[in-house]
């Protein structure tokens, strides 16, 4: 957090700490600072705000260059001409370079494998099984949330009401609270509080909210994954991270609804939690043969076992009938030309190497596995966003997180 005069405040900087003047408040911790924003604190005579920012300042000479021998490792795998993957090296070395004038202290390499889990079983050996069996075995020991299909039930009937709507959702309690967290967080920005699923539903819309339902009802499913095979808490803030850019892209796009992207971008990495639950050996030595050789996780999929979670996640998907776009969208991020939805999976595809590239500052391990060349020129949109989506939403994701994890 720093002080910053009001004729120093730009944009875009998120506010540290609620904005009070005689005892009122007027804008809550991590809002994002717009121009009118601005210009009402100076008329009102506020001379300074708190702001997110790093006690540190600058990174210097030094640290970045520690940073830049760092991360470059995780961008082995892609392009490093590509405009798109250059902001994403830019965005990974500057907060590589923070974190380390903070005291981080850089992985060892021995940090950066994983352990064998030679006691796991897998539900088969490699060539002995499909990824229908693995899915077959999944359903078959495990229920999915009812109120999931009450859900999904609601969005399907075009005739169902506001408050119909809310009615449903409001069944789970967890899930109410959950989404009135979400609505009334900086994400969304609303000057007021919104303290009912009616409100809620009134200004987002009620398929976008049950969209976000269907996305938050199915974290509760993979509760029980060992915490031996992976930190659950990582996997949620990348998974979180890249929901949070998938709906700022998608705000910025035009024809593509912010909601569903939040979602596809919360669930984007559902196959691997099935693999983790059925095939928890070869799950583990994927990542051992991705994090030792420097390649994408799902390179090492298709080396390790013959396919790849992207390919699990749309069985599994299809199974549970979820809707055929959002399944289409993560099934498809990894390749979003071959999609017949390029423009959301192609979304999903830069949002997740956004999120992999911020996490190497945070101790993520993992190649980025770069963006489709033609991609950004179908998105249609300046690359420069990158960074500034970066700034923006950094301490928004991890206030979330700690709303929705904790």
């Amino acid at each position: 957090m720093q002080t910053v005069s009001i004729e120093d405040v730009q944009p875009g900087m998120v506010l540290a700490a609620d904005l009070m003047q005689g005892g009122r408040m007027l804008l809550p911790s991590g809002s994002v600072l717009t121009n009118k924003n601005i210009s009402v604190f100076k008329n009102q005579g506020i001379e300074e705000l708190k702001v997110v920012g790093s006690d540190v300042g600058e990174p210097d000479e030094e640290s970045i260059d520690k940073a830049f021998i760092y991360a470059r490792d995780y961008f082995m795998f892609i392009n490093h001409d590509d405009p798109v993957v250059m902001q994403l090296f830019d965005v990974a070395v500057y907060k590589t370079a923070i974190r380390i004038m903070e005291g981080w202290r850089l992985p060892t390499t021995d940090e950066q494998h994983v352990t064998a889990l030679d006691d796991m079983r897998d539900l088969f050996f490699r060539d002995e099984g499909t990824i229908e069996d693995i899915v077959e075995a999944e359903i078959k020991v495990a229920s999915f949330p009812d109120i999931f299909f009450k859900v999904k039930e609601v969005v399907e009937d075009s005739t169902s009401t506001a408050e119909q709507i809310a009615n449903v959702v409001g069944l789970d309690v967890g899930l109410s609270t959950q989404l009135l967290k979400l609505v009334n967080s900086p994400l969304y920005g609303f000057p007021s509080e919104i303290n009912n699923l009616v409100r809620a539903v009134a200004l987002i819309g009620g398929k976008e909210l049950c969209t976000l339902a269907l996305g938050l009802s199915t974290i509760g499913y993979f509760k029980d994954i060992p915490p031996e095979l992976i930190d659950m808490r990582s996997f949620w803030m990348h998974s979180l991270t890249c929901g949070v850019f998938c709906k700022v892209i998608a705000e910025k796009v035009d024809g593509v609804v912010p909601e569903m992207m939040f979602t596809a971008g919360l669930l984007h990495d559902v196959g691997r939690l099935i693999l983790f639950k059925k095939m928890p050996y070869s799950a583990v030595q994927t990542m051992l043969f991705a994090r030792e050789n420097f390649i994408p996780l799902i390179e090492a999929e298709d080396m390790v076992l013959g396919f790849n979670h992207t390919e699990v996640a749309r069985c599994m998907l299809e199974k549970w009938n979820f809707p055929p776009t959002l399944t289409e969208i993560i099934s498809s991020h990894h390749a979003p030309s071959k999609s017949e939805m390029t423009k959301e999976a192609g979304i999903l595809q830069v949002a997740d190497n956004l999120a992999l590239a911020v996490g190497i500052a945070d101790g993520g391990m993992y190649v980025l596995p770069g963006v489709d060349d033609e991609v950004w020129e179908i998105l249609g949109i300046d690359t420069e966003i990158l960074k500034e989506i970066v700034e923006n939403y950094d301490y928004q994701i991890k206030e979330l997180f700690s709303n929705f994890f904790n």
